[in-house]
């Protein structure tokens, strides 16, 4: 967000201490707030650990916490996208194109599952998760975006 370019529209989903650059779309960012599953290590417990919210945000001005793909979800939706393609989520351990390794990122699925089932809202998989969400290639998802 500091090397910004041209036409590129920025957001970000903070808490109210954090400063962000000029000119970038300001969220408040909603944290989960449950109790410490008992299964360690399970998805459900990296839900907790990571302060992921399930769910697409009602309220104006304000985005779930879950990850920067999840969030990059729900601000598509509140510029009133209708149908979305995710491109690059895979929710796995293998490293990053630009290297080093993720965190863990077992609790995606359960996040984008939380979001299906809203009939103003769709959205189809092209990564590599494994979820509930309906999965298809890019060049189908191109043509899915386009009916």
């Amino acid at each position: 967000m500091r090397q910004r370019k041209d036409g590129v529209k920025y957001a970000a989903a903070v808490e109210p201490q954090h400063d962000i650059p000029m000119g970038v779309e300001r969220f408040h960012r909603t944290r989960g707030v449950m109790p410490e599953p008992a299964e360690k290590g399970s998805p459900q417990w990296w839900l907790w650990r990571w302060s992921g919210k399930t769910g697409l945000h009602s309220m104006v001005g304000s985005i779930n916490s879950g990850n920067s793909a999840w969030g990059a979800l729900q601000w598509a939706y509140k510029m009133g996208c209708r149908k979305v393609a995710i491109v690059g989520v895979d929710a796995n351990q293998e490293e990053r194109l630009e290297g080093g390794k993720p965190n863990n990122l077992s609790h995606l699925p359960l996040l984008f599952e939380s979001a299906l089932g809203n009939p103003n809202f769709e959205f189809i998989n092209c990564g590599a998760m494994q979820s509930k969400v309906p999965q298809m290639s890019i060049e189908e998802g191109m043509q899915w975006l386009m009916q």
